[in-house]
């Protein structure tokens, strides 16, 4: 029963990931925000959101966190799950903005409208932050099994053993009588 469910979470696992990839593309190729002058998509904004720190917005820095945390997921959970939590931080960050800068001088551009690429991008994210979670609890489910096996193992190894040591004595034939090792 515990294989079935540690599969299942590996496989959730999985799932929650392919949908995080599938939420990244539709980000990079939707609108994200809607200004008074233009449509912003997200290729655009993941090729110079990372000049935010200029202005105090950090939420672009989610995209590396998140790329951090896939990279550590698998032999690292923990660090991951903290580098996901991270991710969500300065992704929520991207909620507090309704203006974008527009130039070096210091003037914006007020933001209309979040499009869908916005809530697909902060999506992915959350689909990343759920897998190592799923992950994390399929490591455990895992564990539980390995030592469940071992503790099996140890505990009927000895009778075992002890059964098959009655009849250690090779068997011998009567002395004259017909073997089939000796008659072809």
């Amino acid at each position: 029963m515990r294989d079935i469910k540690s599969s299942i979470f590996r496989a959730l696992a999985i799932l929650l990931l392919l949908v995080a990839a599938i939420l990244f593309c539709i980000a990079m190729v939707d609108t994200v925000y809607t200004t008074e002058e233009h449509e912003i998509r997200g290729y655009w904004i993941l090729l110079t959101g990372w000049l935010g720190f200029l202005f105090f917005q950090f939420a672009w820095y989610a995209n590396p966190l998140t790329v951090l945390a896939l990279l550590v997921m698998r032999r690292h959970p923990w660090w991951a799950l903290i580098t996901s939590v991270l991710a969500l931080l300065c992704m929520s960050q991207a909620f507090l903005f309704y203006e974008i800068p527009s130039d070096a001088k210091g003037g914006t551009i007020a933001i209309v409208s979040r499009g869908m690429g916005f809530y697909a991008w902060i999506g992915m994210i959350a689909c990343v932050f759920y897998a190592i979670v799923v992950r994390l609890i399929y490591r455990t489910f895992k564990r539980d099994i390995a030592a469940a096996d071992t503790t099996v193992h140890s505990t009927l190894a000895p009778r075992y053993a002890a059964q098959n040591s009655i009849n250690t004595t090779p068997l011998s034939f009567p002395s004259g009588a017909i073997s089939t090792k000796t008659n072809p």
